[in-house]
């Protein structure tokens, strides 16, 4: 082996020579359960559904509990939290949130809100095929279509 080729590996920083020979480069914050596959009819890891979430802003970081949370609303890259009569902006996109919340409490009614099934009162029909949900506060939302009957099965289902 000539100098040249010698002085590669510990110029990249390379001390173990069976890190050479090693397939697969994994880069630094890789997610480790894509990078193998599991055996075959091996059930797939359930995300991890929270429970509280961490609003921060200037100087402190508080908590929000998911339970108390009546709907969730989208707004580009935040999501503004409706709990009682206060909003909380949360900077974290709404498709994001949505997996990492509990789908037997929450549903996606519309491509910008999110709802806490316990919180639906009832669900209006109007002219031409339009919804609208009906929170316990009286606040109302728009209801996608294709979402209706998908929703009237989950809050059904949902314990009170």
């Amino acid at each position: 082996m000539s100098d040249a080729a010698e002085r590669i590996p510990r110029a990249r920083g390379v001390s173990d020579p069976k890190l050479e020979e090693s397939p697969r480069v994994v880069e630094v914050g890789a997610d480790i359960l894509r990078l193998h596959t599991l055996p075959a009819g091996a059930p797939a890891p359930a995300p991890e559904r929270v429970s509280r979430l961490a609003i921060r802003e200037t100087g402190r970081t508080y908590f929000v509990p998911v339970s108390t949370i009546d709907w969730i609303e989208g707004a580009d890259y935040y999501v503004k939290l409706h709990v009682g009569s206060r909003v909380h902006l949360l900077r974290e996109p709404l498709r994001s949130l949505v997996q990492r919340l509990d789908p037997s409490r929450f549903a996606r009614v519309h491509r910008s809100a999110i709802v806490n099934l316990a919180r639906v009162r009832e669900i209006r029909m109007a002219a031409r095929g339009d919804h609208t949900l009906v929170l316990e506060d009286a606040t109302r939302l728009r209801l996608a279509r294709s979402r209706r009957r998908e929703l009237e099965a989950l809050i059904e289902t949902t314990p009170e």
